[in-house]
């Protein structure tokens, strides 16, 4: 396997989520550098990290433009020059009948589906980072089921905004990753870090589940960027056959297929 340097950010906004997310940091099986962002400081949380990641650079942020502004945050502590692949995690949190791509979830089940495919085990990670290290064609990889064709009305006006802002080309059909959970190549962030926007720039933190906000966009703007320099964006997880039997039937139906997924 490609032993490719790997940051990987974990924002940790539910803190009462940091053992299980501690639990799935144990499946990467490269070494990493480990930054873990949080709203609140909090010794406890801080012990407990530490002491199955002793390196790990642990930062408090404003809480503000959910999981985005934390991420670029974070960044800004490393060269990223000296990495080549960076992974983007953070909580979610627990609510029932959330629409998400046609499929409907329950409890943390938005969450979990989207880490099982990246870190859930040490087999998926590893299936994950080949993913994007065996081929020069790809920026990032994401779950199957969380591939986004076509981004809410809502967010366009920002999201053409942010283009200007880039100088790249506005594109309502570029695929990006629901829920902003992915291993992609540093260069993508290299490239949206050259806009250093504020907290103020994102906002007043929203509830979770809005819309419309520059966060939001920014989460459309990865995928926009890694299309912009030339990479593809590749869904992960699941048999392929299986996956797209299941997409097939999303599409046609526009059902809840949960359980097709168990």
């Amino acid at each position: 396997m490609d032993m490719g340097k790997l940051l990987v950010h974990l924002h940790l906004y539910y803190q009462d989520q940091t053992d299980y997310f501690l639990d799935k940091l144990s499946n990467i099986t490269v070494p990493f550098s480990l930054i873990v962002t949080m709203t609140d400081e909090n010794a406890e949380i801080r012990k407990r990290i530490l002491s199955c990641f002793p390196d790990a650079d642990i930062l408090t942020v404003e809480n503000s433009g959910y999981d985005v502004y934390p991420f670029f945050q974070a960044m800004k502590r490393f060269d990223l020059s000296q990495y080549d692949y960076i992974l983007k995690l953070h909580t979610k949190n627990c609510r029932n009948n959330l629409k998400v791509n046609h499929l409907s979830f329950d409890g943390y089940g938005f969450r979990d589906n989207l880490i099982l495919p990246l870190i859930g085990t040490r087999k998926n990670f590893n299936r994950s980072f080949h993913a994007i290290s065996s081929s020069e064609n790809v920026g990032i990889v994401c779950p199957k089921f969380f591939l986004i064709k076509k981004e809410a009305p809502e967010n366009c006006i920002t999201t053409k905004k942010l283009c200007q802002d880039y100088d790249i080309p506005y594109d309502n059909q570029a695929v990006f990753c629901s829920g902003t959970m992915f291993l992609c190549r540093s260069e993508i962030i290299r490239f949206l870090m050259k806009n250093d926007y504020t907290a103020a720039d994102y906002g007043t933190q929203l509830k979770t589940g809005n819309v419309g906000s520059p966060a939001h966009s920014m989460e459309t703007m990865f995928g926009l960027a890694c299309s912009h320099l030339g990479y593809q964006v590749k869904g992960i997880g699941g048999n392929g056959f299986y996956y797209t039997l299941v997409f097939f039937l999303k599409t046609i139906y526009h059902k809840d297929i949960r359980w097709l997924l168990k």
